[in-house]
């Protein structure tokens, strides 16, 4: 099997990135078909040479993960524009920041000090209303709608982040670079947030003209790349709701992944590929499969915690994918983590099970073990 080891170009829970050293070595040495029903990131999927696979399908159920694949297969320039506005803007935060970072490190000093926070409303409020016209320029370069909401979610950034310094100064000795740096993190999670807000509204009738099918997928791109620890979780309204990932972020430029795609073959490969966005056994049902063929399962794992989607998977589910998988004539591979269910039902399957180790990179409110067994599982 031919490795090229393309890179995934979007954050997805639940990766196998980190995991291709185990999967690899277990693939079969013939794949005529490629089938992957749970792309997500695509780790696998891209690190696959294309030369020795004859055919590739790939499929997700999340409706915005299926068109951003489309978009870059059949309109990358137009995707690449829209990504060129957004960062764009941006970069043009951190002049503003740093054009006027003695006026920040005087309102955050003086709050410190002084703890006034009508006279930091006022001062902020006058900072936003005398640049008015460097906002309306920047977000004029993304053409984007709302503007006033923007200005007004810069203002509540900079203030909470104040008011958090202020509040841990008696233990942080904050030097004037931490201040600037503190107020460069206000500005761009202001600006995420506008963004994650206008992308919540997209379907309305006020922005649903304003957003093109680029322009929802460079938000979507964005938002995915910059929220906290690459997350996707929503409210009971449906709405993205994942907030900006913080400092560590400020300076993330995302073209360079951009430019990677660019240069590499996953233009092309997706061209050569049919895409999905089906129940995953519908997906299936519909290729018909040999011996010859491989199926890469990565469902979401046996667990009650399911905020980070909307797309619940039930254990109904995942009976439904094994007995799917016993019966297939295609080799099939599932990587999943081990749980007395997961390991029961393949178990009594006649599978091939084989476990390994992972460790976790993010554990949010303790809800996963950081040293977790996953299963390798295997019908060859």
């Amino acid at each position: 099997m031919l490795i090229n080891m393309n890179k995934p170009f979007i954050k997805w829970a639940g990766g196998k990135e980190s995991e291709l050293k185990y999967i690899i070595p277990a693939l079969p040495e013939t794949i005529n078909k490629y089938v992957e029903p749970f792309v997500g990131g695509g780790a696998l999927f891209f690190a696959l040479s294309s030369e020795n696979i004859k055919k590739r399908y790939i499929n997700d159920f999340s409706k915005e993960l299926y068109d951003l694949y489309i978009e870059i297969k059949e309109s990358f320039s137009d995707f690449e524009k829209e990504i060129e506005c957004i960062m764009h803007n941006w970069c043009v935060l951190e002049k503003i920041v740093a054009n006027n970072s003695s006026f920040f490190i005087s309102c955050c000093q003086d709050y410190i000090s002084n703890e006034n926070l009508i006279f930091l409303d006022d001062q902020l409020t006058s900072f936003t209303y005398s640049h008015s016209k460097e906002f309306n320029g920047l977000l004029k370069i993304g053409e984007n709608a709302e503007i006033s909401n923007f200005e007004n979610e810069i203002k509540k950034c900079l203030i909470r982040k104040i008011k958090r310094m202020k509040k841990i100064s008696d233990s942080v000795h904050f030097r004037e670079q931490d201040i600037v740096d503190n107020i460069e993190t206000a500005f761009k999670a202001g600006y995420y947030t506008h963004l994650r807000n206008l992308y919540n509204k997209r379907f309305s009738d006020e922005l649903c003209c304003f957003f093109t099918k680029a322009k929802k997928c460079a938000y979507f791109y964005f938002l995915r790349e910059y929220c906290y620890s690459s997350m996707f979780r929503y409210n009971k309204k449906g709405e993205f709701n994942v907030p900006y990932g913080g400092m560590a972020y400020n300076r993330k430029n995302i073209t360079s992944k951009i430019k990677v795609i660019k240069e590499t073959d996953i233009p092309s490969l997706l061209n050569e590929t049919e895409i999905g966005n089906y129940d995953f056994e519908q997906f299936l049902n519909s290729i018909t499969l040999s011996k010859n063929d491989f199926v890469f399962l990565d469902p979401p794992y046996d667990s009650e915690f399911n905020e980070y989607s909307r797309n619940s998977f039930s254990k109904k589910d995942q009976e439904r994918l094994a007995i799917w998988a016993s019966k297939t004539k295609a080799k099939v591979m599932i990587v999943i983590k081990n749980t007395d269910f997961i390991f029961k039902l393949y178990n009594e399957l006649n599978f091939n099970i084989k476990s390994f180790d992972k460790k976790y990179m993010v554990n949010f409110n303790n809800r996963n073990d950081r040293k977790v067994k996953h299963l390798l599982i295997t019908n060859y």
